[in-house]
């Protein structure tokens, strides 16, 4: 039966494979929250081997389609950034100004935008959402398609077009809700100057779209479509992956997912980022392609790098339509048996309980219909056993996103580089969580749940110590000894790397033991479900932790006294983040106080507490009356917690 398990995770529906949350095997500094931290892979598989020639195409088409996937993740992750950075510029103008003319209201500018670039950043967090909640609508992608055109190519070549549409066409409105354009004129005063840039700092996060005015509710609704296009675009290739590989091959389906994602994040966030930013620009990139100087200005802009995206996206669509076809489902020629669909599929599913042999006997909404998906889905919901997976999923990162969201944020803040920043993922964070999953196998096999509570103790414990020495190292300013250089790089990576191993020790564990408890019943649903939870566990402590450092930074009122000549300061400025840490590490120890053992108990279970039972006689009856195999298994499950 293992084995059998092992297998469901690739095999038993079109939305089954594909989870993208924010606790990934491959743990990216995104501050997003998540947009690319959970990476869909089989964390034991890592190489593809040789096969046919018509899967080696089938693999470079699938890749591709991931990377298309991967392009908004890392746009998206880039934008904080670009948000801190162009509210850190309106405050240096502002103190400019304050100085040149004379000006004493902006001498806490610096302060304030510290400040709103954190609620900036709560707001713009809400974006990467759809991914956590694709669930509510993966049933209807699955079930429903025009046969002619294909199952899968129903839903993804409108949604890809439409996202490649809504690039092309938006790259510009991006730009002008997030007021990148210059701030400053040569026939403006300091005085002007210094208005102006107060002026929109303190419109930063609302609704105006005067130019150069930063608008992050517009740049959030932006890609908080993009990111609802590639969640559906998401449901239809991890099914087409199903039938596009051939039966031996379809396990590898998650490694061109991790490959083609991780492609399109580095193109995006690290490739943009490395091309925006303006130092690295001016002394690599220009000198390097025998341009002409332009200091203060990255080599691309953040509407053009988005608008050739769009291209990209609208190309590869308009090959996929014309040149790919499907190939036809066997559940397509189901013979007539005179019995009903929908029980028809209960029955194969019952059959599918007790034969370990059968690998193509697994259902998915197209089969037993959209109201059968659903129920079994809410059975699931029932069990006291996914109750409680659900509560400890929902909670624990909370005391984690502090390091997952802000640590790089405030680490800008103190200046460390754009550049320095997306160049960590490719050299420090892949390799680890390549590396990471293989160690933990020969350590923790057959233990996942010990290999998680391990990972989360070295996350709230030691990783926040290492991100409170990188921090201080980097607010220290710039090195000028081999020691201060040494010690730099070596606060920078090792904090970077702890993080990374954390994360992939528990993402490994998660998906291994997802794996293991799913209902052959229920199929990828079950699967998808149990994602879902961990979805929105690391998404929605993104959103609230940013919020509660911007509450809780304190800046300095000044106001300048006529009388006196001189500048009259109320309050101090306060930076938040060492006593949010210290707070989180509590919190994080009082978690595992109290669900340590309770997730243990889980890994105790027997199989059957996962199950729904769904052909059970007063299943069927359509009555939500417990049976006596039931009510067994919630006395045996009160024990163990």
């Amino acid at each position: 039966m293992k084995r059998r398990q092992n297998a469901m995770v690739v095999r038993a529906s079109s939305f089954a494979v594909g989870e993208q949350s924010d606790d990934g095997g491959v743990s990216f500094p995104n501050p997003v929250g998540g947009a690319m931290n959970n990476m869909n892979n089989e964390t034991d598989v890592l190489s593809i081997p040789s096969t046919e020639p018509n899967d080696r195409w089938n693999y470079a088409l699938l890749i591709v389609l991931y990377t298309l996937q991967g392009i908004p993740m890392g746009l998206s992750a880039s934008i904080p950034f670009l948000i801190q950075q162009k509210l850190k510029t309106m405050a240096a103008m502002a103190a400019s100004a304050a100085g040149e003319a004379g000006t004493a209201e902006a001498g806490a500018a610096a302060a304030h935008a510290a400040k709103l670039s954190y609620n900036a950043n709560a707001i713009f967090a809400l974006c990467s959402w759809p991914f956590s909640l694709k669930m509510l609508w993966a049933p209807i992608v699955d079930s429903l398609y025009f046969k002619s055109f294909g199952r899968r190519k129903t839903w993804l070549v409108p949604v890809q077009f439409l996202s490649g549409l809504v690039m092309v066409l938006g790259a510009d409105f991006v730009e002008q809700q997030l007021g990148l354009e210059s701030l400053s004129s040569a026939d403006d005063t300091a005085e002007r100057r210094g208005w102006k840039a107060r002026r929109r700092m303190s419109a930063a996060t609302g609704s105006q779209t005067e130019e150069g005015t930063m608008n992050v509710s517009g740049v959030t609704a932006f890609f908080f479509l993009l990111y609802f296009l590639m969640a559906t675009q998401d449901i239809a290739v991890d099914g087409w992956a199903l039938t596009m590989l051939s039966k031996k091959n379809r396990g590898r389906g998650p490694v061109c997912n991790s490959i083609g994602q991780n492609i399109g994040y580095f193109l995006s966030f690290v490739g943009f980022l490395a091309l925006n930013d303006a130092e690295a620009s001016e002394n690599i990139w220009r000198p390097l392609l025998g341009l002409a100087s332009q200091p203060d200005t990255g080599l691309v802009s953040l509407g053009a790098f988005v608008r050739f995206m769009g291209f990209f996206m609208l190309t590869t669509t308009l090959l996929v339509a014309l040149f790919k076809h499907e190939t036809e489902e066997s559940s397509n020629n189901e013979p007539e048996s005179g019995i009903p669909k929908s029980k028809e599929a209960l029955l194969a599913s019952d059959k599918l309980g007790k034969d370990d042999d059968d690998d193509d006997a697994e259902l998915d909404a197209a089969q037993i219909g959209l109201k059968e998906t659903y129920h079994r889905l809410w059975a699931v919901c029932q069990l006291p056993s996914v109750r409680l997976l659900f509560l400890i999923l929902l909670t624990y990162r909370l005391p984690t996103a502090l390091s997952d969201n802000v640590k790089f944020l405030k680490a800008v803040e103190y200046g460390l580089s754009k550049s320095t920043t997306a160049l960590l993922s490719p050299t420090v964070i892949l390799p680890l969580g390549i590396l990471v999953p293989l160690v933990a196998n020969r350590i923790w096999h057959g233990h996942p749940l010990n290999q998680f509570m391990t990972g989360y103790l070295f996350r709230v414990i030691v990783v926040p110590i290492m991100d409170l020495a990188m921090l201080g190292v980097v607010k220290r300013g710039k090195s000028h000894t081999m020691y201060e250089r040494l010690s730099f790089w070596l606060a920078v990576v090792s904090s970077t790397a702890g993080q990374a191993i954390a994360s992939s020790l528990q993402f490994n564990a998660q998906m291994t033991f997802f794996a293991s408890r799913a209902d052959p019943a229920i199929g990828g649903s079950y699967m998808t479900l149990l994602n879902t939870a961990a979805n929105l566990g690391g998404t929605w402590p993104s959103s609230f932790v940013m919020w509660l450092v911007g509450v809780l930074t304190e800046e300095e009122h000044c106001h300048f006294d006529k009388k006196t000549k001189s500048n009259i300061c109320v309050g101090r400025n306060r930076d938040p983040y060492v006593g949010m840490q210290v707070g989180s590490t509590l919190l994080g120890l009082l978690w595992i106080f109290f669900f340590q053992q309770r997730v243990y108990g889980l890994a105790k279970l027997p199989d059957d507490a996962w199950r729904t039972h769904l052909l059970d006689d007063d299943s069927q009856s359509g009555e939500d009356v417990e049976s006596p195999r039931q009510d067994g298994l919630r006395k045996r499950f009160a024990k163990h917690e």
